[in-house]
């Protein structure tokens, strides 16, 4: 059982979705402290500005509720309006629950109004499911996702055991401009949201900014820190534990999603090393770890690093050619810019496993960028091709 002190958990089928569970809540009745940051996509979705609303007027959550199977994206005003009426009417279900400190998230399809009437006929049995049993809550924010993601870690302050837990959704429109597409990580302990604040950005930062499945930002993302208030205040001496731990969830989750990738056969990890400043390493991650001919060399397993220079190369930066070393697991094939003679065979028999890593290193000052991403493979395309 996943569960966290102070929070209440329920997943539901209300009908979004033909099947599987498409309905989900988080309840604090005694309201939870929380900060969050949403998308940069100039097309965030309704559940994302009715969120940045929030964030302007309130430090106290009680209620989160996510539906799947509907992103109530591109909707408009009336996107706006369906958020505040379905959260009136849970409260006819939750009376105790203040709607301005409540919130409805959303992911799916994009440009369809929410089915207001079928989702207000579900919000009793939504109430009534509540328990402390997070899982059918993981359960019921999916969508492509084939695995549920959670991320579990625990803290002793003065033999009190403080929570924390993490709970995602991800795995295709994937290149976080601040999170995952939707990420909520809870914790018991007693935290100002002043802090809360002051440490997503950086825990995003880490973490789910360092991921990409297909360069796709999604008008929902969403990530969460709540803090129930319920175990032990964390003294200035171990905020820096606590907040590692915050860090560890975040990447194990993030991680999660890339293992989870729409259709990916390769769970990569690649470093671009010893670059002049975190500005170039971080945007040569990305135009290698997006390229697809370097993705669907991967797919092939076929040891192309060729692609590989070419895409961190076709960017401005300050990578100087001849310097630059590229490792592939454990084998080096360039060297100061040039190739290093390799059995060929044994660059093939790396590339079938299914974890790869590579670095590709500057050789030019201190900053490194470490990040994860997966192949681009004929699913993919499927998938992608077929989803509405």
């Amino acid at each position: 059982m996943i569960n966290v002190d102070g929070f209440l958990f329920a997943g539901i089928h209300a009908g979004i979705k033909q099947k599987k569970k498409d309905l989900a809540l988080i309840y604090a009745a005694d309201g939870a402290e929380f900060a969050a940051v949403t998308t940069t996509n100039k097309f965030g979705a309704a559940g994302v500005q009715y969120t940045q609303a929030l964030l302007k007027k309130t430090n106290m959550l009680q209620a989160v509720m996510v539906n799947s199977g509907n992103a109530n994206a591109l909707t408009g005003d009336k996107g706006i309006q369906d958020i505040s009426d379905l959260l009136t009417s849970l409260g006819q279900s939750l009376p105790k629950i203040n709607m301005n400190n409540s919130v409805l998230l959303s992911t799916g399809i994009i440009g369809k109004h929410l089915p207001i009437k079928t989702m207000t006929q579900a919000l009793p049995s939504l109430a009534h499911s509540l328990n402390t049993d997070a899982t059918p809550f993981a359960e019921a924010i999916m969508t492509t996702d084939l695995t549920m993601k959670t991320s579990i870690k625990t803290l002793d302050i003065d033999g009190r055991s403080i929570q924390i837990v993490g709970i995602c959704k991800g795995s295709g429109m994937i290149q976080p401009n601040m999170a995952t597409m939707h990420g909520f990580i809870l914790t018991n302990a007693e935290i100002p949201s002043s802090d809360l604040r002051s440490w997503i950005k950086d825990i995003a930062d880490s973490s789910f900014n360092r991921i990409t499945v297909d360069s796709d930002a999604s008008t929902n993302d969403t990530l969460m820190l709540l803090a129930s208030g319920k175990g032990s205040t964390i003294p200035p001496s171990r905020q820096a534990e606590f907040r590692a731990l915050l860090k560890e969830v975040a990447i194990d989750l993030a991680q999660q999603i890339i293992q989870d990738g729409e259709g990916c056969t390769k769970f990569v990890t690649f470093t671009v090393d010893h670059a002049l400043n975190q500005g170039d390493a971080r945007a040569i991650f990305f135009a290698v770890c997006n390229s697809p001919l370097v993705k669907t060399a991967w797919f092939g397993e076929n040891p192309n690093f060729g692609r590989i220079l070419c895409s961190a190369g076709k960017i401005e930066s300050s990578l100087v050619a001849e310097k630059v070393d590229l490792w592939m697991g454990p084998h080096l094939l360039v060297k100061q810019g040039a190739v290093v003679p390799m059995d060929k065979a044994i660059l093939d028999a790396y590339m079938k496993n299914r974890d790869l890593t590579f670095r590709l290193d500057l050789n030019q000052g201190s900053e490194r960028f470490t990040g994860w991403t997966t192949d681009l493979s004929y699913e993919y395309v499927k998938i992608n091709a077929e989803y509405n």
